[in-house]
């Protein structure tokens, strides 16, 4: 079992989850193109983390740490260095390395140009097809201070029981599973992370992240968004275009990242709002919704201004039948210091844009609010009389919103008697 990191450490997430590590607050954390980086303060030293995915029906020979250290310049002093204490660890090196591409050859050049050997030390850590390689390369001679608090870093590496599938295996699970299901129908992969279903056109993407979450509920995830695809497929022009009488009371609204909006669905009816997002409308149906488009507008002969507000009645009905239970935290002086929606529900964030709603959040907290809303199902709101609270929630807005579901933005907001306006450093 991994061990538990300090409070104060900040935490790296890995492609498709697949590594958890904990690093001290002042080492900066790098990711580029996959691979994944730490830079102790004040050095030249980095540890990068590599990942390598193979698949279980198509078996590919990795490389061992000695195949990797004989593409080095120069090597030497090379020795194994086991360590029991790391768990999965398969593997584990150590020894100095030149890797300057223009290093010297000659005796004379030498003199002129000394060869810089660093000191460097590899594990290569294994379960099940997933593989996790971790470098320390020292600014020249080993620093055994270093190697100790990277191998404690090490100690708190935490990869799942169960790995998930990259987003590419996990597209082609979902093909299968189409196919499978419903084989009277086309299905096929498209590009953008799509899969097409006869007429249905089927994003991957907010599935993949709930399904990052809990691997082992794969079909739970997809089967119902595939049903509804499939339903689809016999919509006439009543469900597919329906009169605004059919759905007028279904009206609801819903944020949406503004860049992805504008990007790839133009057609679908929206307003900007703040920190980067958009009100958009949706039809609710029993176990999921489609989005209102712009040619509605003129059928239904609504401005844009009473669509709104019909939305915006609907989401206090709904709210009036589910209610919002909140969970309150105090300070030690018993003053409302935090405030999260008991459970999740697809409107919890939209029901920010109740003016209502905001001066309940408001009343219970007694002052102004600092909100964040890493996804549609959750938001998070604190008191900004409590600054070392606000920075620690928006450093958890920051993780949650590069793994919720539905992400929507890892700014953060500020609610006073006025609205909401997105919260600027010297608010902050």
């Amino acid at each position: 079992m991994a061990e538990i990191a300090p409070d104060h450490w900040l935490l790296m997430t890995g492609p498709a989850n697949w590594f958890r590590i904990h690093h001290p607050p002042r080492w900066e954390a790098e990711e580029q193109a996959g691979a994944y980086a730490l830079r102790p303060p004040d050095s030249e030293a980095l540890i990068a983390i590599n990942t390598i995915w193979v698949k279980a029906n198509q078996p590919a020979e990795i490389p061992s740490l000695q195949e990797i250290v004989d593409h080095f310049v120069q090597v030497r002093h090379v020795q194994s260095s086991p360590d029991p204490q790391l768990e999965y660890l398969a593997d584990c090196i150590q020894g100095e390395a030149i890797l300057d591409g223009d290093a010297p050859e000659t005796w004379w050049g030498r003199l002129w140009k000394p060869e810089r050997w660093r000191a460097w030390k590899m594990w290569a850590f294994r379960h099940e097809q997933l593989t996790i390689m971790v470098t320390l390369l020292h600014a020249g001679e080993r620093d055994q201070e270093l190697e100790s608090m990277t191998r404690l870093v090490l100690r708190c590496l935490e990869i799942p029981e169960h790995p998930a599938d990259p987003p590419e295996v996990f597209a082609e699970r979902a093909l299968v599973l189409a196919r499978q299901k419903f084989p009277l129908l086309k299905s096929e992969l498209q590009a953008d992370f799509q899969l097409q279903i006869e007429t249905s056109r089927l994003n991957l993407v907010n599935f993949y992240r709930a399904y990052l979450r809990s691997p082992e509920q794969f079909e739970q995830i997809l089967l119902p968004a595939l049903t509804t695809a499939v339903q689809v497929q016999g919509w006439g022009e009543r469900e597919s275009a329906p009169p605004l009488e059919i759905v007028r009371d279904r009206l609801m609204p819903m944020l949406y990242p503004e860049a992805i909006w504008r990007e790839k669905f133009p057609d679908i009816l929206g307003e900007p709002w703040v920190a980067g997002l958009v009100v958009l409308y949706v039809v609710d149906e029993s176990n999921a919704y489609w989005y209102v488009r712009r040619e509605f507008m003129d059928r239904w002969q609504l401005s844009q201004h009473e669509l709104h507000e019909i939305a915006l009645d609907n989401l206090q009905s709904y709210f009036e039948r589910e209610p919002m239970e909140m969970t309150v935290a105090t300070s030690e002086q018993g003053a409302p210091s935090m405030m999260i929606p008991g459970k999740p529900d697809t409107y919890n964030t939209v029901r920010l844009l109740c003016h209502s709603f905001l001066s309940q959040l408001r009343d219970v907290a007694q002052g102004d609010l600092v909100v964040g809303i890493p996804g549609r199902d959750f938001f998070v709101a604190v008191s900004p009389r409590m600054p070392d609270m606000v920075e620690r929630i928006r450093l958890r807005v920051q993780e949650d919103f590069q793994q919720t579901d539905h992400p929507l933005t890892d700014r953060m907001l500020l609610v006073t008697a006025d609205g909401v306006s997105e919260l600027v450093e010297d608010e902050a």
